[in-house]
């Protein structure tokens, strides 16, 4: 179960991010929202910008 300070791959492929890991700082109760998880990563993107939002299936938890 994914859960705020959880460690995730990100399985998006279009994101910046894809096979990296990053560190769940937020997650979202509300369930209109598309994308309720946020992830913190070390590298920035392009934008610098070192977060981002993700949905509960683009991300799998790592152990460990």
């Amino acid at each position: 179960m994914i859960q705020k300070g959880s460690k995730v791959r990100i399985l998006r492929k279009e994101s910046y991010w894809y096979n990296k890991t990053g560190v769940v700082i937020s997650i979202e109760k509300a369930t209109e929202i598309r994308y309720p998880l946020i992830v913190r990563f070390e590298s920035v993107n392009y934008a610098g910008v070192n977060t981002s939002n993700f949905f509960l299936q683009e991300l799998v938890e790592i152990t460990g």
